[in-house]
């Protein structure tokens, strides 16, 4: 029983390390590759900031249904350049990685659609922006409230 159980787990293991870090031939134009890598790279350092973002709001018990949905949906579209996929075998990781399945793109529209993904990233990141300004506002306003009551005083009739 131990013995299944363990060629179990490590016919899994060995399945996940495989399928991370295994190489595709890269066909087509490699300068739309890599110019759709670098904007790809782009954004997923935006989303890396972002997860920074939402342990801000979770700290400032911010919540926005909106921003997770648009960042649940993010998450499930964005696919990786061919000929850039990941490695866990490097030695530089990322805190936020694709593991979403490549679509049968030509060249441009490989670029086209990173092109799409970076501009949804940046007008979420905007979003959460608005929204932690917003609420420094509120704040702002509670406490310019409270100062302003200590130094006035009350008004007789």
């Amino acid at each position: 029983m131990k013995k299944t159980l363990f060629s179990l787990v490590l016919t899994a293991m060995i399945f996940s390390l495989v399928s991370c870090s295994e190489k595709k031939d890269q066909e087509g134009d490699p300068a739309l590759y890599a110019e759709a890598n670098e904007i790809h790279q782009s954004s997923l350092d935006i989303r890396e900031e972002i997860m920074e973002l939402e342990k801000a709001l979770k700290e400032n018990d911010i919540s926005n249904e909106e921003i997770k949905d648009l960042l649940k949906a993010w998450d499930k579209d964005i696919i990786e350049v061919p000929g850039y996929e990941h490695s866990h075998d490097d030695e530089e990781q990322r805190k936020y990685h694709v593991h979403n399945p490549m679509k049968p793109f030509s060249d441009e529209e490989h670029l086209e659609y990173q092109k799409l993904m970076h501009k949804e990233i940046v007008e979420i990141r905007e979003k959460i922006h608005e929204i932690m300004s917003d609420k420094a506002n509120i704040e702002d306003g509670e406490e310019d409230r409270e100062v302003l009551d200590e130094v006035t005083p009350p008004v007789e009739s």
